[in-house]
C-alpha cells in the first residue's frame, strides 16, 4: 500500500496565498508603526542636538569676537595714550573705539582701568562698570566670564595694557562688557533654538567662567513641522494599506489565476506533450518565474541610484555656481558681476557719507609682452600673483575686482588723497617684493595705477571716478612717471588724447580701412656731398582730408596697446608704396618700428615679405631704444634672422631710453642714429658738446655707422661733419614728404 501523499488543492493554496499576504501586512504595518517612532524620536533627538550645536557654535563665535576686539584694543596706540593722557577718554571710550571699527555692535561697552586697578578718575564711569577692577578680572584675561546684572547676562573680558610689546611696563587695564542674550540675537539667526527657551541659571551678582557655559545654560528646540506631517502622513499611508486589504484579497485570485494556475496548465501541458514526443518549444515560452518584476525592481533601483547621485552633483554645482557668480575664476578675488553691483551700491552709500572716497585701476605694465613670451599659464600665474599682492596691500574691509585681462580696481571709503597715494604705494611695493623668478619670469613685473578722488557732499560726481581713474591711468604708464597717478591738472592732457574722438575714430579706421595710413619719407643725406643715401619712412593719417601727426595718434595707439595692429599696418603700406615705382630705383628706405612688436612672429613674418624689395631698394629696421625693456634675447634672434634677408638694423632716437650701451651690447645693431637731443648739444660750447664729442668718435671707432638727427643749422651741420659723422637728417637738409612728390624731390 503506497502511503499517502500531502496534497494541496488550488483553493487551498488560495486561501494559504491571501492568509499569507494578510499575515505580511499585518507585519509590514507594526513594523512600519515601530520605524515611525523609532525615526520620530531619532528626529527629535537630531533636533536637539542640532540647536545644541548651533548655540554652542554661536557662543564660540561671539567669545572669539570678543578675546579678538579686547586684543585689537590692547595693541592699539590709542589705548595706551589714553591710559598716559585720559584728558579725551570719554571722547575715546563712547565713540572713538566705534568711529575707528575697534568695536562693533550696540551691545559692546569698554573701559580703562590704571595699573591699580581702579577706573580712570578723570571721567565717570559707565553704567555697568565696577569703579574698581574685580577680582576675576585678574584670574580670566585669558578668557572671558559671565555674570548676571539685575537681570542681564553680561560677559566681561579684561585685558592688560603694557607700554611697550615685550610688556615689561603695565600701563593698566581693560575692560570689554557684551550684553550676551543682545549681542547673540543681534549677530546670529538661529534655525534650531527657540531663544525664547534660552535661561542661564546665575543668580544676581554671581559670576560664571567661560568654559563653565553650557552647565548652566538651558535652552529647546524649536519644534519641527515636518514632524507633525511626518506623522499625518505615516497615518494617511496605514490606514490606506488597510483599504488596499480588501482590493487585494478580491484581486488575489485573479493574480492566483494569471501568475499560478495559467502557468502550472502550462507546465502540464508540455509535460503531456513531451509524454507524446510532440512538444516543440514555442516561440515565447511561458515564463515560470516573475523574472520581469525582479528585472524592472533591480532596474529601478539602480535609476534611484543614479538619480541620487545626480541630484547631489546638481547641489554641488549649484552651490559652485553661487559662489562663483561673483568670483573670478583665476585670481580668486571679486569679478566684474560683483564689481557692477557692489559699485552701484557704494554709489548709493557715498550719499551719506561724511569723508571723501577714491577709486584705483591697476594695471600690470607690459603684460601682453610677458605673455606672448612666456605663454598664457604663466601669464595666469602672474596675474594671480598680483592680485594675491593687491588683497594683501588693501585695508581689512576693501576688495578687490578684476575687470578682465589684467586690469583690477577697488574703492575706497572713508579716505583722502594722500590715504590713497599711501595705499597704491603699497601696492607697488607689495608688487616689487613678490618673487616672480620662481615662476621663471625673469623681466621685471610692475603695475600702474590711476587714482580718481571724489570729496564727500558731492554725489553727482561719483559716476566719473571710473573714467578719471582710466586716464589717470594712461598718465601713471607715460616716461618719466612714477607709475601712479591722480586725477587732477596734471592729468589734463592725458584726458584729452584719451577723450579726442577724432584722433581715436581715425585711428581704428585706419587700422580697418588700407590706404589711410599715408607714409612720408624724410631723406638722410650722405657726408660730405650732401647726397640722399635713404629716406625714413614716416607715418600721418588722413582723415577727412586732414592730415593727423604722430603726436596725436600714437599716445592713442600706446594707451589702447595697439602697437603690433599699427605696425603690421605701417607694413602693409609700405608693401604698397615700394610696389608704386615712385621712390627712385636704389634709395633705400627705413623702416620705423617699436621692439616689443619684432617679438611677434607675425610681424617677422611681413618683414620677411617685404625683404623682397631690397634688390631695388635696400631697407634699414629702426628700433625705438627706450622701447626695448624686456625681450631682449628674443628680439635678438628675430632681428639675427631678418639680416640674413639683407635688412640692415638701426637703434633709433639713441641717447633718450634706458640702459642704450646694454643693448647695443645685446642687439645686432649696425646703424647708431644720435637723437636730436645729443646733437643740440654740438652748437654748445661746453663740457657738454665735449662729451657728445667724444662719444660719437667712440662709437664711430667701435665700428657703428652714425646718423645725426634734428640738424637744423649749418653750425651743427659743420661740428657733425667734422666729428666723422657719415650720415645726416633734419629739416636743414630734407623735410618729410608725401610719396606722389619724391621725384620733384
Amino acid at each position: 500500500m503506497k502511503p499517502a501523499r500531502f496534497t494541496l488543492s488550488i483553493n487551498q493554496i488560495a486561501l494559504t496565498l491571501v492568509a499569507g499576504l494578510l499575515v505580511a501586512i499585518s507585519l509590514v504595518t507594526a513594523v512600519s508603526a515601530w520605524q515611525a517612532r523609532s525615526v520620530t524620536q531619532s528626529l527629535a533627538s537630531n533636533n536637539r542636538d542640532a540647536a545644541r550645536s548651533e548655540l554652542s557654535a554661536a557662543a564660540d563665535r561671539l567669545f572669539r569676537r570678543i578675546a579678538s576686539q579686547a586684543e585689537t584694543l590692547r595693541r592699539w596706540d590709542e589705548t595706551r595714550q589714553q591710559l598716559v593722557l585720559p584728558e579725551y577718554y570719554s571722547y575715546w571710550r563712547d565713540q572713538r573705539v566705534y568711529e575707528a571699527g575697534v568695536l562693533s555692535g550696540r551691545h559692546a561697552r569698554v573701559s580703562l582701568y590704571d595699573a591699580g586697578r581702579h577706573i580712570l578718575a578723570s571721567n565717570p564711569a559707565r553704567p555697568g562698570f565696577p569703579d574698581t577692577l574685580p577680582q576675576p578680572a585678574l584670574r580670566m584675561q585669558a578668557a572671558a566670564w559671565l555674570t548676571n546684572e539685575n537681570g542681564t547676562i553680561v560677559v566681561y573680558q579684561a585685558f592688560p595694557v603694557y607700554s611697550d610689546e615685550q610688556q615689561r611696563s603695565l600701563l593698566g587695564y581693560g575692560l570689554l562688557r557684551v550684553d550676551f542674550m543682545g549681542e547673540l540675537q543681534d549677530r546670529d539667526s538661529f534655525h534650531f533654538v527657540d531663544m525664547r527657551s534660552v535661561v542661564l541659571a546665575l543668580k544676581p551678582g554671581e559670576t560664571l567662567a567661560q568654559g563653565d557655559l553650557f552647565r548652566r545654560l538651558s535652552f529647546a528646540a524649536r519644534a519641527n513641522p515636518d514632524h507633525a506631517r511626518f506623522q499625518t502622513i505615516l497615518s494617511r499611508t496605514l490606514m490606506a494599506f488597510f483599504v488596499l486589504l480588501a482590493g487585494t484579497v478580491l484581486l488575489a485570485f485573479f493574480v492566483y489565476n494569471r501568475l499560478l494556475v495559467r502557468p502550472l496548465h502550462q507546465l502540464s501541458h508540455d509535460i503531456e506533450a513531451m509524454q507524446r514526443g510532440q512538444y516543440s518549444p514555442p516561440a515565447r515560452p511561458f515564463a515560470m518565474n516573475v523574472v520581469e518584476l525582479e528585472a524592472i525592481r533591480r532596474s529601478l533601483h539602480e535609476y534611484q541610484v543614479q538619480l541620487r547621485e545626480l541630484h547631489g552633483s546638481l547641489e554641488n554645482q549649484n552651490r559652485e555656481f553661487r559662489s562663483q557668480a561673483r568670483q573670478d575664476a583665476l585670481t580668486g578675488c571679486y569679478n566684474r558681476r560683483a564689481y557692477e553691483e557692489d559699485w552701484e551700491r557704494f554709489r548709493e552709500d557715498f550719499r551719506h557719507m561724511r569723508e571723501g572716497a577714491a577709486f584705483l585701476l591697476f594695471d600690470c605694465d607690459r603684460f601682453k609682452a610677458i605673455n606672448d613670451t612666456y605663454g598664457h599659464a604663466k601669464g595666469d600665474r602672474v596675474l594671480t600673483l598680483i592680485s594675491h599682492a593687491l588683497v594683501m596691500a588693501l585695508r581689512a574691509n576693501d576688495r578687490l575686482y578684476r575687470l578682465g585681462g589684467d586690469e583690477f580696481v577697488t574703492f575706497l571709503a572713508r579716505t583722502s588723497p594722500a590715504q590713497a597715494k599711501q595705499i597704491a604705494q603699497r601696492c607697488q611695493s607689495l608688487i616689487e617684493a613678490t618673487s616672480f623668478s620662481d615662476i621663471g619670469i625673469n623681466e621685471p613685473v610692475g603695475i600702474s595705477i590711476g587714482i580718481a578722488f571724489c570729496p564727500a557732499g558731492q554725489p553727482e560726481n561719483i559716476g566719473d571716478l571710473p573714467k578719471q581713474a582710466d586716464i589717470a591711468m594712461y598718465t601713471a604708464k607715460q616716461p618719466g612717471r612714477a607709475r601712479i597717478a591722480l586725477y587732477g591738472e596734471d592729468t589734463e592732457r592725458a584726458a584729452q588724447t584719451l577723450v579726442a574722438s577724432r584722433e581715436t575714430s581715425a585711428l581704428f579706421q585706419a587700422l580697418a580701412t588700407p590706404g589711410m595710413i599715408e607714409m612720408h619719407y624724410q631723406p638722410i643725406h650722405a657726408l660730405p656731398d650732401r647726397k640722399v643715401a635713404y629716406y625714413e619712412a614716416l607715418a600721418r593719417i588722413r582723415y577727412h582730408d586732414d592730415l593727423i601727426m604722430p603726436g596725436a595718434f600714437l599716445p592713442v595707439v600706446s594707451a589702447r596697446r595697439l602697437e603690433t595692429e599699427f605696425d603690421l599696418a605701417v607694413l602693409a603700406q609700405m608693401d604698397a608704396d615700394l610696389c608704386s615705382g615712385l621712390i627712385p630705383e636704389g634709395i633705400g628706405v627705413s623702416i620705423n618700428l617699436s621692439a616689443q612688436t619684432i617679438s611677434h612672429a607675425e610681424v617677422v613674418s611681413h618683414l620677411l615679405e617685404l625683404s623682397r624689395h631690397n634688390v631695388r631698394h635696400p631697407l634699414m629696421l629702426e628700433i625705438t631704444e627706450t622701447s626695448l625693456i624686456t625681450q631682449i634675447a628674443e628680439v635678438s634672434t628675430y632681428l639675427d634672422l631678418l639680416r640674413t634677408v639683407h635688412f640692415r638694423i638701426a637703434m633709433d632716437d639713441f641717447g633718450t631710453g634706458y640702459s642704450p650701451l646694454r643693448y647695443l651690447a645685446d642687439l645686432p645693431v649696425e646703424v647708431v642714429k644720435l637723437d636730436i637731443s645729443l646733437i643740440s648739444k654740438l652748437a654748445q660750447d661746453n663740457r657738454a658738446a665735449k662729451v657728445v664729442a667724444d662719444f660719437a668718435r667712440m662709437m664711430s671707432d667701435a665700428g657703428y655707422s652714425l646718423v645725426a638727427e634734428g640738424v637744423e643749422s649749418e653750425a651743427v651741420l659743420e661740428k657733425v661733419q667734422s666729428l666723422g659723422i657719415g650720415h645726416v637728417q633734419g629739416y636743414l637738409l630734407g623735410r618729410p614728404t608725401p610719396l606722389d612728390q619724391l621725384s620733384g624731390a
